[in-house]
């Protein structure tokens, strides 16, 4: 037990920083959905580095956190009517937010 707190006490003083996994996100997308899908991934904190255009079709290129893409596909498919298609592959390692770190502890401690 001295040792579980001895390790707690020491991460409080050590101010740790929480890092979550960035994914290299590239969607090909019809024009007419590239509003609907830019807008998600935003809402997705995500990050819109270009976006190309390919005759009709947009491929846009976006940073977003692995945590807030699960569903990701069926969302996809639901805003582009099954006409939008995605790859993702890792990138890097950012630090979480500030306001959402209480509320992944929290989370971790429940379990």
């Amino acid at each position: 037990m001295a040792a579980i707190f001895a390790m707690k006490d020491g991460f409080k003083q050590g101010k740790p920083i929480l890092l979550e996994p960035i994914m290299k996100v590239e969607n090909i997308t019809p024009e007419e959905f590239q509003g609907d899908i830019c807008g998600d991934l935003s809402r997705r904190r995500g990050s819109i580095n270009s976006i190309e255009t390919r005759g009709n079709l947009a491929i846009i290129h976006a940073e977003v956190p692995l945590a807030e893409l699960f569903g990701y596909a069926t969302a996809i498919r639901s805003l582009s009517k099954g006409r939008s298609s995605y790859s993702m592959e890792p990138s890097h390692f950012q630090p979480v937010p500030p306001n959402l770190v209480p509320a992944i502890l929290d989370q971790k401690e429940a379990k």
